[in-house]
């Protein structure tokens, strides 16, 4: 049987390893070829290239390779060492003993050279094993092999249990540490619960206020979601312009982003739709909005919100003297842009009032009319209705913000009564005959809806009479239960604030104002406040309570049931379970206040422009032109001085208003930011002191329009260093006469004409 290629290269090795002549021809032939390759590729190997002639990767993993080859060698080397020769327990016998062995007879000379040689011989076999000689000195060298290994092996355990000690311990810090981590992400999800809860009432706040979103009065106007029926509210502005002036407001923690503010708006606050049409939009806002919304379309404004154009032309829009045109930086202040060269004519519409006469009557009507004139004209137009919404924005921000203020800090002696006439509900039966429905019999019920806010509560009043006089008499006869209530639930409240919309025959009027000053202290009553809306905002909570009202009356008539007259609308609402307390107004009730207002009241100059009535004693009062608090927080005032009324004699000025406006000698104490009179070239001037350096002071001066009681802030501004000694007499601040012009009070003027005489 032939051999394999394996078992003749097999036996030819073992022909090399026998025959040392061969073996070294073999290796010489080997080493010249190499030499010969070598020298023809001029010192390069092409089997094994010099580790600088290839790239950088490959040279790192020929080093590699040549650390895990010298890595294996060094193993296999101290395997070597460390290998145990198990020797004989005979041979650890003395060695007395071992020289009694006897030797093996030496064979012959001729014997060996004539023996052959056996095919697995090797001429370079190493010597037999160790002589007996030898073995103690082995012995003792594996004597100190074994102690080190010993002391090896107790300082490896050492080190075991050491580690093990050490990973117990750290065992016990990882348990401790992740109970100590679950209860820091416990404490921090729990906060950012907390923080996300007050974002969410932040938001919900803010949506919710009279200037953002107003409430829809109508009975129909709900929305329900979850089995819960709430009324709706439309949003007053868009999305966008709410969330920045959000973002404007609120603190750093409580921001969110556009899409989480959206997120977060409550389900019955709703885009408007073209059913909700506003029907009681504020003139003013409405006429303003046309105008820019004519330019906005046409390219050359970026923007239709009236609040940023309004941000546009003065300092700051929550300074009562920039939003009354009365700052110097910025009274002249007005809108520019760059007008098409278009001179062809253009429209734009504008509400209007219109007065009639048919058969010696006069009529009054409102109109939306379109206009024709040039961009120009309509520049100035829109320039002028800024200039004049200025001062209405701010009453109405103002009153907003105090009323809101008022309710989030109410005292325990105080409540805020805030109320309105519902619209009269028209009496129903669940079936009508054709005469009752189209003909005159249908009778009305006066609905006049309150909501109360005290400091532990909030209670919705709703007084029905079949009485449908709406005027202050009426008024006083439905809230005399409320108040009546009122006191009965809450004993320690002695301060009411009233809080309502300014209609003429309703509540802004001096016979009202004399039940104010009266009724309320025959109730028990030491301090009122009755606060006025500014016009064509008085929308409020007391709308939504009249539709809850009329919807479940209709829900009623929905069932069968029959609501023929007011009483019976009484009757229904008060048997019906409700969060809303009902009463019942009697004609006789409305007619006892006839005899309560005496026939001849002093007039009251300047009844449009009250927004705020305070009494503290019976039979006077003061008013205030903008709604103000401050005598309650016992801050600053930045609203014009008390003016004092009296029924009991005729109308005069307070002690307080008089020593605002009577002119004071000017003295050498701080005079920043008061107005002066100083005197320049032997002429007086009216200024207002900017800055107060040693004897020195700033003064911006106004300039007087003839030889009138009337002063405006000229543009650039006229600002010149004085002495203290040419500033004569400090004045009161000059009230507003206009737009752009001021007049001194009486007592300053007649001084200041004086001086000038």
């Amino acid at each position: 049987m032939p051999l394999s290629v394996k078992e003749r290269s097999a036996r030819y090795r073992q022909k090399l390893k026998g025959n040392p002549v061969l073996r070294e021809e073999k290796l010489a032939k080997r080493k010249e070829s190499y030499h010969r390759r070598k020298q023809a590729l001029n010192g390069r190997n092409p089997d094994h290239p010099s580790i600088k002639d290839v790239s950088a990767a490959d040279a790192e993993k020929r080093r590699e390779h040549w650390r895990e080859t010298q890595k294996k060698f060094r193993k296999k080397q101290k395997q070597a060492k460390a290998v145990l020769d198990l020797t004989p327990d005979s041979f650890e016998a003395p060695p007395e003993n071992i020289v009694n062995i006897p030797e093996p007879e030496p064979i012959p000379l001729q014997e060996v050279e004539q023996r052959p040689l056996s095919p697995t011989h090797v001429v370079n076999a190493p010597l037999a094993s160790s002589t007996p000689e030898r073995l103690p000195m082995r012995f003792k060298k594996l004597k100190k092999q074994k102690r080190d290994l010993n002391k090896q092996l107790a300082a490896l355990q050492k080190q075991l249990s050491q580690t093990k000690q050490r990973c117990n311990t750290l065992n016990k810090l990882l348990k401790r540490s992740k109970k100590t981590r679950k209860a820091k992400e416990k404490v921090a999800r729990s906060e950012m619960v907390l923080k996300a809860k007050q974002r969410k009432e932040s938001v919900i706040s803010f949506l919710c206020r009279d200037e953002n979103s107003r409430l829809l009065p109508g009975k129909k106007d709900t929305i329900t979601k979850n089995k819960v029926r709430t009324q709706r509210r439309v949003l007053t502005k868009t999305m966008k312009e709410l969330h920045a002036l959000y973002i404007s407001e609120v603190d750093t923690k409580l921001c969110v982003s556009y899409r989480q503010f959206l997120r977060l708006r409550p389900f019955y606050v709703t885009e408007p739709k073209t059913s909700d049409r506003n029907t009681c939009a504020c003139i003013d806002h409405e006429n303003v909005a046309l105008l820019l919304d004519k330019f906005y379309q046409n390219g050359l404004l970026k923007t239709k919100s009236t609040s940023e154009m309004l941000s546009a032309i003065v300092c700051d829009t929550h300074k009562k003297q920039c939003m009354y045109r009365l700052c110097s930086k910025c009274c002249y202040n007005e809108i520019e842009m760059t007008l098409p060269e278009d001179r062809r004519e253009i429209q734009w519409q504008q509400w209007e009032r219109e007065k009639t006469v048919e058969d010696d009557r006069t009529f009054t009507h409102f109109i939306k009319k379109t206009h024709t004139g040039t961009w120009t004209e309509l520049l100035l137009l829109l320039n002028r209705k800024l200039d004049a919404l200025a001062k209405h924005q701010y009453i109405w921000l103002h009153q907003v913000a105090q009323c809101r203020t008022l309710k989030e800090t109410l005292f325990e002696n105080e409540a805020v009564v805030h109320m309105d006439f519902s619209e009269n509900y028209g009496c129903k039966l669940s079936t009508e005959v054709q005469s009752f429905h189209f003909g005159g019999s249908r009778q009305q019920a006066t609905i006049h809806t309150s909501v109360v806010y005290t400091k532990e509560e909030t209670q919705s009043y709703a007084t029905i009479s079949k009485s449908l006089r709406h005027d202050e008499r009426a008024v006083w006869a439905h809230l005399q239960p409320v108040l009546e209530d009122l006191k009965k639930r809450n004993p320690l409240v002695s301060v009411v604030h009233f809080m309502s919309d300014g209609p003429l025959t309703q509540y802004r009027n001096k016979k009202n104002f004399y039940l104010i000053s009266t009724v309320p202290f025959l109730l028990g009553f030491q301090e009122v406040t009755w606060n006025f809306s500014e016009k064509n905002h008085g929308k409020g909570a007391p709308d939504g309570v009249g539709g809850a009202v009329k919807r479940c009356a209709d829900n009623v008539v929905r069932m069968g049931g029959d609501i023929q007259c007011p009483e019976d609308l009484y009757k229904v609402l008060r048997d019906k379970e409700s969060t809303i307390k009902f009463f019942w107004i009697a004609d006789s009730d409305v007619a006892k206040y006839d005899e309560a207002v005496p026939e001849k009241l002093p007039p009251v100059k300047g009844t449009l422009k009250v927004h705020q009535i305070t009494t503290k004693v019976p039979g006077k009062f003061w008013h205030r032109e903008v709604s103000c608090f401050c005598s309650r927080t016992n801050t600053t005032c930045v609203c014009d001085s008390p003016t004092e009324i009296n029924f009991n004699r005729e109308v005069e000025v307070s002690p307080q208003a008089e020593a605002v406006s009577a002119p004071a000698p000017a003295t050498a104490e701080n005079l920043n930011g008061k107005f002066v009179i100083v005197q320049y070239e032997d002429l007086p001037f009216v200024g207002q002191v900017l800055l107060s350096v040693g004897d020195e002071v700033q003064i911006s001066c106004m300039l007087q329009k003839g030889n009138r009681n009337n002063f405006v802030w000229p543009s650039p501004p006229d600002e010149i260093y004085y002495f203290k000694t040419d500033v004569k007499f400090v004045i009161a601040e000059p009230e507003p006469s206009s737009n752009r012009a001021s007049r001194l009070a009486e007592k300053d003027w007649e001084t200041f004409v004086q001086f000038m005489n």
